[in-house]
């Protein structure tokens, strides 16, 4: 059952751009359409690395495509961070679409960085390396891929609890956006080995 927020109520669509500078990297253009009428899709700058010669040599072109969560039977509309980071890797495999999928198999890929650039904090840097084979079982799965973003968006939303936000409307706060508040749409590579999180903020 949806309810509101007293301390912070649903910013509405009207005020807020769909708008996400990750849409050039996903295969398709457009917004996701989503079900929930208080769900948003956070407005996110691609990284760029700041070197000039990097960004004029390396590859900003997709190759990889974005790997999407969702539950069984929906699409582009995201799995809860809260519930990505609460249940354990067996649940989260029988209740995420394809969560048993070794998402990175075909890829070649040993690690990639996991880069957030959130609205109004792009001054707290943050990246982390992401090993692709889990303690020697093999390539990691939706499922476990899901809970690494989710921990360490959780993570994320505690160090910048000492850091001013530039945007009000994006500020992450106890009385503004929270990280149950999070969706997990797909994880898309942006440059290089660099990927980030297509997320959505839903504060019913």
């Amino acid at each position: 059952m949806a309810y509101n927020n007293p301390l912070h109520p649903p910013i509405r669509s009207t005020n807020q751009s769909q708008y996400s500078s990750l849409d050039g990297a996903l295969h398709s253009s457009s917004s996701p359409t989503f079900l929930s009428p208080t769900r948003l899709r956070l407005p996110q700058q691609s990284y760029t690395p700041a070197s000039k010669w990097r960004t004029a040599t390396g590859r900003l072109s997709q190759v990889h495509k974005a790997i999407a969560f969702d539950y069984p039977g929906y699409s582009r509309q995201g799995v809860s961070m809260r519930e990505l980071s609460a249940r354990s890797i067996n649940t989260l495999a029988s209740i995420i679409q394809g969560g048993g999928d070794s998402v990175f198999a075909h890829t070649g890929l040993a690690r990639i960085t996991l880069r957030i650039l959130w609205p109004g904090y792009e001054h707290v840097e943050w990246a982390r390396s992401v090993e692709l084979n889990v303690n020697g079982f093999g390539p990691i799965t939706r499922a476990q891929l899901g809970a690494i973003i989710s921990q360490n968006f959780a993570r994320f939303v505690e160090k910048t609890r000492s850091e001013p936000s530039r945007i009000a409307e994006w500020n992450l706060s106890s009385s503004g956006i929270r990280f149950e508040h999070l969706i997990l749409i797909s994880l898309v590579n942006v440059f290089e080995d660099v990927w980030q999180a297509d997320v959505a903020v839903d504060l019913r």
